[in-house]
């Protein structure tokens, strides 16, 4: 049969209605993510009521001006801490659901640690969004030398999942002595990319998220640690960004571990190790 003949009008209709139907789907899931891209992306436990105070001494509730709203944080405080902590959690819930962990934290390595809630999460006013999230990264650092009279050397993060993308940025432009990383990844695309690789969800995003560039500019100490059976976050984007940092780093790997995991006595030991090795505690 010669070729032309393949190409009749008569086949090209057939053709397109087998076609037309996943062609519509699959333009349609494209538009419900990119509509729905924040909603997938933030997703936060809001808080209702009064705003809580002063609960008892060495666990405080702080509230951080950000451009023309307040966030809420929950301070751990103790007596001559060997450094100040800051906790940026990840895109979901808020930091009233970490305050075991702050607690045990702060007990734990001899920090006082401030633990952050976005924009939009918990009591904190706003909405979120990467830049928002920036901005409170920003406000919290500054709200900790300020209140404290310290500098950024006396301070190390925390970073929880995508607080770690937030805990990076922020330690490369301030040079933070020490950053701590949970289940953190090179870039939220390249999580999107694993989750749903039959849709061009890098081109898509408007949330980048990105850590690689930050990670090459910190010189300071790293200790990240990252489960090998993540669910969330696959292994290999926490090993590459692992790769990726130019000062000195550690990464611990937890054999069979998931995305949402109480921390390893190897990680906590480490920590230990660091701040003992970089941070001096006031004299009396």
């Amino acid at each position: 049969m010669p070729l032309i003949k393949l190409f009749t009008k008569g086949n090209f209709n057939f053709a397109w209605k087998l076609a037309r139907l996943p062609i519509f789907i699959y333009i349609g899931l494209l538009i419900v993510m990119f509509v729905f891209e924040n909603r997938l992306v933030f997703q936060p436990t809001v808080e209702t009521g009064i705003p809580p105070q002063d609960e008892r001494k060495n666990n405080r509730h702080r509230y951080i001006t950000v451009n023309e709203h307040q966030i809420h944080a929950l301070f751990v405080e103790r007596e001559n801490p060997i450094c100040y902590a800051i906790y940026f959690h990840g895109n979901g819930g808020n930091i009233i659901h970490r305050t075991s962990l702050l607690e045990w934290l702060s007990t734990r390595l001899n920090i006082s640690i401030l633990g952050v809630s976005y924009s939009g999460y918990g009591y904190s006013r706003g909405r979120p969004s990467e830049r928002q999230f920036y901005e409170d990264a920003e406000s919290s650092l500054a709200y900790m030398t300020s209140q404290f009279k310290i500098p950024p050397s006396r301070i190390m993060l925390f970073g929880e999942s995508l607080g770690g993308v937030v805990a990076t940025r922020l330690a490369a432009q301030h040079q933070i002595p020490l950053l701590a990383l949970d289940s953190t990844f090179t870039s939220l695309c390249d999580v999107a990319q694993t989750h749903y690789p039959w849709l061009p969800v890098k081109y898509l995003m408007r949330n980048r998220f990105s850590s690689l560039p930050f990670a090459g500019q910190f010189v300071g100490t790293t200790i990240q640690t990252h489960g090998t059976d993540d669910q969330i976050v696959p292994f290999q984007l926490g090993k590459q960004l692992a790769d990726s940092f130019g000062g000195n780093h550690t990464l611990i790997q937890r054999e069979g571990g998931r995305h949402n995991e109480a921390p390893s006595s190897e990680y906590i030991r480490a920590l230990e190790i660091e701040i003992n090795k970089l941070y001096k505690a006031p004299t009396e």
